[in-house]
């Protein structure tokens, strides 16, 4: 059974449902957190034993939002976290989950992050994704050059995970404006990061937080 299923969503719920509708094999908790403001139907799955709902006032954004799944659950051996716009083929998520340890990130995808297990030693050893990057991209990249630099193993799966990629951005015209606008914010900041060769997680900041939000 897989321990945790976290899942993010701003907007488009149909694609949210679509992807809890797509979970075929036992899952002990799946967590969503709805970043929307508003009050959204979430559907129950058979194969999902407790569904929990935490409903934001505003968007907590990508980094933030897998670190509270990660902190809502903190003695799980791992986390799945997946895009509100992918969804897994039939026996994908089994599949997915059959090759997953404690000690390893595994990724499947495209992009690769947007279904991903990050076993509980890899958040011990590296600690929790890297809030400064908000409300989203980037703190993939940042969490994968973490890892790398730590040692961490980052195993790619052939599970077929399926994903409509930035769905959540490419809905909304607004969205998409000011994604510019933060995306190169957080390209920026990554930059700087490399090239000061810091391996520390980047503090969630409220001044970017408020410049950047998508809100």
């Amino acid at each position: 059974m897989v321990p945790v299923i976290g899942i993010p969503v701003l907007n488009r719920f149909d694609l949210l449902t679509r992807a809890i509708n797509s979970i075929d094999f036992p899952v002990e908790k799946l967590v969503i957190i709805d970043n929307s403001g508003e009050h959204n139907d979430i559907p129950v799955n058979r194969h999902v034993k407790s569904l929990f709902v935490l409903r934001m006032p505003s968007n907590l954004g990508v980094a933030t939002s897998w670190n509270l799944v990660i902190k809502s659950v903190p003695r799980a051996a791992g986390w799945i976290l997946l895009n509100s716009d992918a969804w897994y083929e039939p026996g994908a998520l089994e599949n997915f989950y059959s090759t997953c340890d404690e000690n390893e990130i595994q990724l499947s995808g495209v992009p690769p992050w947007c279904n991903l297990w990050v076993g509980r030693k890899v958040v011990e050893r590296i600690g929790l994704f890297s809030e400064a990057y908000h409300p989203a991209y980037m703190e993939d990249i940042d969490y994968d050059y973490r890892a790398k630099a730590a040692g961490v193993t980052i195993m790619m799966s052939d599970a077929n995970i399926c994903h409509d990629n930035s769905a959540t951005i490419s809905s909304d015209g607004r969205l998409r404006e000011m994604n510019q606008k933060s995306h190169r914010a957080n390209v920026r900041l990554h930059d700087v990061r490399v090239m000061e060769g810091t391996l520390r997680e980047a503090s969630w900041d409220i001044v970017r937080r408020c410049e950047y939000g998508f809100d």
